[in-house]
Formats: structure tokens, C-alpha cells, sequence
């Protein structure tokens, strides 16, 4: 068993870099004080957006900016009734998710499907976005949330936002910080782990992302690990269907999964949110 996980392991690294920044995104925002349950809409949009945006210029470059616009556009649309009108983000979240699979699967079918083939992705390019996502951005988010005074400043927002002066920028910052990470995301998934778009391609990954903040105490370092977990799990599913054990397919679809429930299941009551986490300030 030990040899099967050291052979899934690089898999797992791979295939769940879009998730990773998608879980940093969340750390950041959450830490502001904002459970952004859309998550799961922004990354979808930004899988759609980042294809059109690469078919239109032929450029890789261009596909991960438009995926980073895509998740903005959904972002926006968020804070604009999350933060600016103070509405419930719970309820917020779950229309933003609603929204985007709807209006994906909608353009899809009308184009029907022709037009979402990604060109390939060189391996530069994909092995870049990796140590992008598992080093670079850990150790940038580590400093800023953690020594520097916006940092500070984010995290009494998502503690006791009436002591800050000036909170909700700082949760429109944490969004837009949120939105680029899972605009990446959501591009490197269509464009690199993928051929292209597929209606509802995210497969749960941002309510996944959702569990993993809250499994890494709203940490960096937490969150890397609680990724990893998932992507040895989900690696460990594909290596089980290639070795043919036996066990049904949709039994072996569902072990990245009952892994999170497991793991979730063995810290609840024993982590503490931000105080101010999803109120309405």
C-alpha cells in the first residue's frame, strides 16, 4: 500500500494544485471575516472564461488572464451583495453557485460544446503553475496575513471588524486576492488538467476547499496539508481503478470525498472560526 501511495503521490500534487489555490483563496477570505460559499461558481466561470479567452488569442498567458476576469466578474458580484449591501453570504453564495452553473451550462449547450477545446499546455507552463501554487503563494500569503499591518488589519476584520477602521476594504481586498487565486484555479483546470470546458467540470472542488480552511484551523500551512490529504485520496482513487481490485468505479469516485467527511468528522468542536466569520457588519 505504501508503494501505491509514493507512485499517486505526484499525481496528487498535480491534480490538486487547482484545488489548493482555490483553498487559499478561501483562507484569505475567510479570514476576513467572509465565508464565500460561491466559491465553487467563480472557479466554474473562471474554467469557461479561461478557455474562451485562449481560443481567442492562442496565448496561455491570455487564458489564465481571462480565467482570473471570469472569477473578478463572479467576485464582484458577491461583495457587491455580501459586503456592500450586507445580505446574507450564505444565502449570497449558494445563488452565485446556482448562477454560474446555470449560465455555464447554458452557454455551453448553445455552443454546443464546440468552441470550450483548450489548446495543450506546455509542461513548463503546468509545472510552473504547480510551484506557483504549493510554494510561492503559501509563503507570500504567510507573510502578508502574518507580518505585515494589512494582514493585521485583514484578520481584526474577520475578528472584531468595528475595531477597524475602514473593514469592509479590507474584505473587498481578501475577495480580490480570493478571485485571482481561484481565477488561476479554475484556469489551470480547464486549460491544463483538461482539454478544454465541461459543464460542470469543478465537480464540488470549491465546497471541498470549504472543508479544507476549515480542517487547517484558517492557516497556511494547515490548508497545505488538509490539500494534500485530498489529493492522495483522489490520486489513490485513479491508482485503484488502474490496478482493477474490483470495487465498483462509483465506489472508488467517492474516497477523495469520504476521506474529507472522516477528516472533518474527527476535528469538529475543536477549531475555532473567526469570531466575526459570516456576520453581516
Amino acid at each position: 500500500m505504501i508503494d501505491v501511495i509514493l507512485h499517486a503521490l505526484p499525481i496528487a500534487i498535480v491534480a490538486s494544485t487547482p484545488l489548493l489555490l482555490a483553498v487559499e483563496g478561501e483562507l484569505v477570505v475567510q479570514r476576513s471575516g467572509i465565508i464565500n460559499l460561491g466559491i465553487e461558481g467563480m472557479m466554474l466561470t473562471a474554467a469557461m472564461t479561461a478557455v474562451l479567452a485562449q481560443q481567442a488569442t492562442k496565448s496561455v498567458l491570455a487564458g489564465f488572464a481571462g480565467g482570473v476576469l471570469g472569477a473578478l466578474f463572479v467576485a464582484a458580484i458577491f461583495g457587491l451583495f455580501a459586503i456592500r449591501y450586507r445580505a446574507d453570504q450564505i444565502v449570497t453564495g449558494t445563488a452565485i453557485n446556482l448562477l454560474a452553473l446555470g449560465l455555464t451550462g447554458f452557454v455551453y449547450k448553445a455552443a454546443g460544446g464546440l468552441i470550450f477545446s483548450a489548446s495543450p499546455v506546455r509542461e513548463v507552463a503546468q509545472y510552473a503553475v504547480v510551484l506557483f501554487a504549493w510554494i510561492a503563494v503559501p509563503i507570500a500569503l504567510a507573510l502578508l496575513l502574518w507580518m505585515t499591518r494589512f494582514g493585521l488589519r485583514l484578520r481584526a476584520s474577520g475578528e472584531n471588524p468595528d475595531a477597524v477602521r475602514h473593514a469592509q476594504r479590507y474584505r473587498w481586498s481578501a475577495l480580490a486576492i480570493e478571485a485571482l487565486l481561484t481565477g488561476m484555479g479554475g484556469a489551470y483546470l480547464s486549460l491544463a488538467l483538461s482539454s478544454g470546458f465541461a459543464e460542470n467540470m469543478t465537480a464540488g472542488r470549491g465546497f471541498i476547499a470549504l472543508s479544507i480552511v476549515i480542517f487547517g484551523r484558517w492557516k497556511v500551512r494547515g490548508a497545505i496539508v488538509g490539500t494534500a490529504l485530498f489529493g492522495v485520496a483522489a490520486a489513490l482513487q485513479y491508482t485503484l481503478q488502474a490496478m482493477n481490485i474490483g470495487l465498483p468505479f462509483h465506489l472508488l469516485l467517492a474516497v477523495p470525498y469520504v476521506v474529507t467527511l472522516l477528516i472533518l468528522c474527527g476535528i469538529a468542536g475543536r477549531v475555532r472560526a473567526p469570531e466575526a466569520l459570516g456576520r453581516r457588519d
